[in-house]
């Protein structure tokens, strides 16, 4: 098991419950962190120090509350933020240049310096998000979120330092996966075929909520498993 002290591992939801305590699970499985942090408004399941929040009305509130609420329960140098359907793959993919990084997550398809990245399975220093929720309204949240930090906030944050996309690319993958490469941890559920058997992801949809199965993700996801059994069946 990875020992990492100077991480807290976060989650933030008040949908999709069981599969977030799944990925957290996933997580905690092979990292022993420096601290745990579960916001949920729901009695809790897993592993973590709980903290009761009334749901989110929209994506937008719960990016207020994680950007402006999140920084001040975190006593780690670096967070790594996850979601229902992001989780650690791989701990052999770990690295200690994750953490000379103020910003790391999934690299995106563009080509202009800015492509790191992708905030579903993410790590953030602990200096960049109080920096960020100190500065509201030079930084204001905007969805999304993400993109608007990392491709228009980033060139003025040159004192914060983001991963370059080779060190991104060991992190995590989302929709630039690279066939045969292995990354620490991934986000998307129209990946979980390519780290779920299918047994497994029928697991995991028989603990869907309407919000996960109606989403475009898990449209995606069925497509690609249907074009998997298809070829099998060829």
């Amino acid at each position: 098991m990875l020992d990492l002290p100077d991480l807290t591992l976060v989650a933030i939801y008040t949908v999709a419950h069981e599969l977030t305590e799944m990925a957290v699970a996933e997580c905690t499985r092979h990292v022993r962190f420096g601290d745990v942090k579960l916001f949920t408004d729901r009695p809790l399941r897993s592993q973590g120090d709980a903290i009761q929040i009334e749901p989110f009305a929209d994506l937008k509130q719960a990016g207020v509350f994680t950007a402006y609420e999140v920084p001040r329960y975190i006593r780690t140098s670096h967070v790594l933020f996850i979601h229902w359907d992001s989780w650690i793959v791989d701990p052999s993919m770990w690295r200690a240049q994750f953490l000379d990084c103020d910003y790391i997550g999934a690299p995106w398809w563009y080509r202009d310096g800015l492509n790191v990245g992708n905030s579903g399975f993410c790590i953030r220093s602990k200096a960049l998000i109080d920096f960020l929720a100190a500065h509201p309204e030079e930084f204001p949240l905007a969805m999304p979120e993400d993109e608007v930090l990392c491709r228009h906030y980033r060139p003025r944050l040159l004192q914060f330092k983001w991963a370059d996309e080779a060190l991104a690319h060991q992190f995590s993958f989302e929709r630039t996966r690279i066939p045969g490469a292995s990354s620490f941890g991934f986000h998307g559920m129209f990946n979980w075929p390519f780290v779920l058997t299918d047994a497994q992801i029928e697991a995991r949809i028989l603990r869907a909520t309407g919000y996960v199965l109606k989403s475009q993700h898990c449209s995606e996801m069925r497509a690609l498993l249907a074009a998997r059994q298809s070829e099998r069946a060829a």
